[in-house]
């Protein structure tokens, strides 16, 4: 037996492509008639389209990925909801994409639901392209019979995070711009420019004040270790991104000490609170018990120290706490978080609550993420206008001293 990938046309004269274990090329046609195909290609699988579809070669999180996402859910939501059914939907869905990956894995998809298998099931085959959450609201939309709504939600969910992403990386922009060009100004500066400055007041044999002095001895550290300050900015952002996601305990660390940086801290916090709000919101209204709903935001934080914190809360859910108390016990939450929880609990109408949580930070991040950088940029400004001064001041005092005792 061998594994062949096909090109067919169906009865209504589109293409359908797929993967199909048989002996031969005359039995692939065979089945392939019985299911209302004709075979126009095939050819036998090498297995690098089952690589494609299994191992992500990307996270799933990647921005390609959530914006193929997005136009998946929005076409299945808009489809089902018209009363198509779900093998025409997948078809179009397959045929719209512009991603080899989604396009190969949703004709595998719809291949496993005309044969029968439910549709979270055959999206669970293939990770590289439907993540655990997405899998499992689907299935809870199955089971509710309520998937359109679901991949409504889906998409509503994607957008936000696209939105979110989008805020912070332009608010950063400029930020991230002038930090980068004070860097290399700074080092141009101590590495190059005041060892010049250094040896033409030497040779003067003018008399050094105690900032010149520091100034200087600063520029020849700069001259002689320029190079490991360079490949620092390089090295250790990586080093520390492969150590938190390699070791547990340095994660937490880092997310501890992140959401205790002056400035940035509050903001961090907000973001994980804000995805957390979101995250549980989406997935228990959707009809998933909360217990595996905390699992599953477990995955989709992606923060080593709220995967501990929500450990423990899925903990002591389980053995009958609430959830406003198990949250109660960790300092990362606020007491809004708390108060929203507690309250919606007491009502009976928490996903109410956990969408007045996830309501209240749409309104508050982007407005803080605007008002820290509006912060960190006249910082960064002054920051550069300092320096500049205190190597001015250095330079000119000394010059000054031999104009002063040349007139005398």
């Amino acid at each position: 037996m061998q594994t062949y990938l096909y090109t067919s046309l169906n009865q209504q004269g589109r293409r359908v492509r797929g993967r199909m274990m048989a002996s031969n090329e005359e039995v692939l046609e065979k089945r392939l008639r019985s299911m209302g195909l004709w075979l126009m290609e095939a050819e036998v699988d090498d297995g690098s389209s089952a690589e494609l579809l299994v191992k992500p070669r990307k996270p799933v999180f990647a921005r390609g990925n959530r914006r193929e996402m997005i136009d998946l859910c929005t076409l299945m939501s808009v489809q089902l909801r018209a009363g198509v059914s779900m093998l025409s939907a997948l078809e179009t869905a397959a045929a719209d994409t512009k991603s080899r990956r989604y396009r190969v894995a949703l004709e595998e998809v719809r291949r496993l639901v005309e044969a029968g298998e439910s549709l979270h099931d055959a999206m669970r085959r293939f990770p590289a392209c439907f993540p655990p959450y997405f899998t499992s609201l689907i299935k809870a939309g199955e089971e509710s019979g309520t998937l359109p709504d679901t991949f409504a939600e889906l998409k509503r969910y994607l957008e936000w995070q696209e939105q979110i992403i989008s805020d912070v990386r332009q608010a950063t922009i400029y930020p991230v711009i002038v930090l980068l060009c004070v860097i290399l100004f700074v080092l141009g500066l101590f590495s190059y420019v005041i060892p010049k400055f250094e040896k033409l007041l030497a040779t003067a044999g003018a008399e050094l004040p105690t900032i010149t002095k520091v100034v200087f001895a600063l520029g020849d550290f700069a001259e002689r270790t320029w190079w490991i300050w360079l490949l620092a900015l390089v090295v250790i952002p990586v080093v520390i991104q492969i150590l938190k996601s390699k070791i547990h305990t340095v994660g937490v660390l880092y997310d501890r000490v992140k959401f205790r940086v002056p400035l940035f801290g509050e903001l961090n916090r907000m973001l994980v609170m804000a995805r957390f709000a979101h995250n549980l919101s989406m997935l228990y209204k959707s009809g998933i018990v909360i217990i595996n709903a905390l699992k599953l935001c477990e995955d989709l934080l992606r923060s080593a120290l709220m995967i501990d914190v929500l450990t423990d809360v899925r903990e002591r859910v389980t053995a009958g706490e609430s959830l406003s108390e198990a949250c109660r016990k960790h300092a990362v939450f606020p007491p809004l978080v708390i108060r929203m929880l507690s309250m919606g609990e007491r009502t009976g109408a928490l996903d109410e609550a956990l969408d007045n949580v996830a309501t209240y930070y749409n309104t508050v991040v982007p407005r803080t993420i605007k008002k820290v950088f509006s912060v960190a940029e006249p910082m960064l400004i002054l920051t550069l206008v300092g320096i500049v001064g205190c190597v001015a001041l250095a330079v000119f005092m000394p010059i000054l001293s031999l104009m002063s005792a040349a007139r005398r």
